[in-house]
């Protein structure tokens, strides 16, 4: 679910923060410019993990800034452990080469999320830092339908056999037979319900600005953003020169949609809320405990 990017870019230090150390300038320049934005084919940047490498600064003429150029990026899978310092006190002024921590789990991966609201296009759900995520109907468990008048999904569990299994010629009830059915035989998923889904497709947008119109506030050196390796394999970053990641996330707002979201689904057995099997773990314990 959290992987890094070595990434590169032109990081810009303003005279303001010229008495700070270097290390601390370009840390707080790069958790500003990076933090809580959406990487294009990337995924979201939670935090600076690390810095590796980058030229001495420079001082560019008519602007009064320091400028440290940062080079070389790749994606990869990694555990998160301390920062490593060695090369910074190697320099006077630190390396800038950086890794980021990105949120962006892998098409298969199952991982818990919490509902935030529903509605009949589906289940939105929540890790806390990203809110982006959709359980749609046609992903959730069988016999499982929208009651308008709680404004919330339900799931009917099918009758089993002795032998546990469901049968496959069974007639499937409609979505008006299984509202008529009794409270009590329906498992309601409520708000703020915790869940265990499975990632099954990300959807990216594009939010760049299409008018030809550049972000002035931006260094005309920044590098822009880079490639990165994939679960998938190599998948290739766009980014301009000069581009804040900043600017997605604004355009975002602005247009009503999100540069990255998620697909997910409940459908498969051990997915949904996390009291469906827990409850069916404590019978057999029961039934294993009386045989």
């Amino acid at each position: 679910m959290f992987t890094f990017c070595i990434q590169r870019d032109t990081i810009r230090v303003e005279p303001r923060d010229f008495g700070k150390d270097p290390v601390v300038a370009i840390r707080e320049e790069i958790q500003r410019r990076y933090a809580n934005k959406v990487l294009p084919e990337v995924g979201l940047v939670i935090s600076l993990l690390d810095i590796l490498d980058a030229t001495e600064g420079a001082v560019l003429y008519g602007d009064g800034c320091y400028y440290y150029r940062c080079r070389s990026f790749r994606f990869a899978t990694c555990s998160l452990k301390e920062p490593n310092v060695a090369l910074i006190v190697a320099l006077h002024l630190p390396p800038a080469e950086f890794r980021l921590i990105v949120f962006r789990p892998f098409v298969g991966e199952a991982f818990l999320a919490r509902v935030s609201s529903q509605s009949e296009e589906g289940i939105k759900v929540t890790v806390g830092f990203f809110d982006d995520i959709l359980i749609p109907p046609h992903f959730l468990p069988l016999d499982s339908a929208f009651d308008p008048s709680r404004r919330a999904y339900f799931f009917v569990p099918a009758i089993e056999d002795e032998q546990g299994q469901i049968d496959p010629n069974r007639v499937v009830p409609t979505s008006e037979d299984l509202r008529s059915l009794h409270s009590d035989d329906k498992l309601y998923i409520e708000r703020k319900d915790w869940l265990r889904i499975r990632c099954e497709q990300e959807l990216w947008h594009d939010v760049s600005p299409t008018n030809g119109k550049s972000n002035a506030s931006a260094p005309p050196t920044t590098l822009g953003v880079g490639a990165a390796t994939g679960p998938g394999g190599l998948v290739n970053g766009s980014g301009a020169g000069g581009a804040d990641p900043t600017a997605a996330g604004t355009l975002a707002v602005e247009r009503g949609r999100s540069p990255y979201s998620l697909i997910c689904s409940i459908r498969e057995q051990g997915l949904g809320v996390l009291e469906w099997w827990d409850q069916d773990d404590e019978e057999e314990g029961e039934d294993q405990a009386k045989a």
